[in-house]
């Protein structure tokens, strides 16, 4: 059950349930949702442990909400950086995807924290619903720029470009270095691809032809065949 029956959004309630929120998720970040505790996850937001058994149920309760603060965070995050890089051209496009990863990466604690809440909902049907839908709410966007820039088939050319991104953080996550130009690079050449990709023709229909020394059988006059070897 989530733990939004207890306090209206704007309240003091509300402000210490969103700090313990984002304190679960610093916890996740380091040791994964393993390490989530009620003692552990109050010593690191300053809280009364009472706090935590007032919001949430249970320990997967608190763990399940603090991903789905994470899917809110996101998805503000995303709204205010499409406003602020609008992605009519396939470089603003470029420039939209390495901005987004480069403020990920101010703290990478986020990105770990993305990676933690699809494996975990991976094993958790309940939340599994809500990042199936928060993840196709992405494809939906990337999508639709795609589709202005005239991709042949833009909902193929965001999954595309949404593996190589995830690709990219996860080598960057082992081997952290400046993301910008390297992402930059990579996703000029693939987005420049997706874009200019012809629609998939049909094949055309091949004539077979016979094999030297294949025989033929032809109709005589009075009905029957004869063998004839060209």
């Amino acid at each position: 059950m989530s733990s939004e029956r207890h306090d209206r959004p704007g309240t003091a309630a509300e402000s210490r349930r969103r700090e313990i929120l984002v304190a679960a998720l610093r916890v996740i970040t380091v040791g994964g949702p393993d390490a989530i505790t009620f003692r552990r996850v109050a010593a690191e937001a300053g809280v009364p442990l009472g706090s935590l058994t007032y919001y949430f149920e249970s320990r997967d309760d608190l763990v399940r909400e603090a991903f789905r603060h994470h899917i809110v965070s996101t998805g503000a995050f995303l709204a205010e950086l499409e406003n602020e890089i609008p992605a009519a051209t396939a470089g603003e496009l470029v420039e939209l995807l390495v901005e987004m990863a480069r403020r990920e990466f101010m703290d990478s604690g986020i990105v770990r924290a993305e990676y933690e809440m699809i494996l975990y909902a991976a094993r958790d049907p309940e939340l599994w619903r809500e990042v199936s839908a928060w993840e196709h709410s992405l494809e939906a966007r990337l999508s639709a720029s795609f589709e202005r820039l005239g991709a042949a088939r833009p909902v193929e050319a965001a999954r595309t470009t949404i593996n190589l991104v995830r690709g990219f953080e996860l080598e960057k996550l082992a081997r952290p270095a400046d993301i910008a130009d390297d992402l930059r690079r990579r996703l000029t050449i693939l987005i420049n691809a997706l874009i200019r990709e012809e629609p998939t023709r049909a094949p055309r229909r091949q004539v077979e032809m016979p094999l030297r020394g294949q025989t033929k059988r032809r109709k005589t006059n009075t009905g029957k065949t004869r063998r004839k070897t060209p």
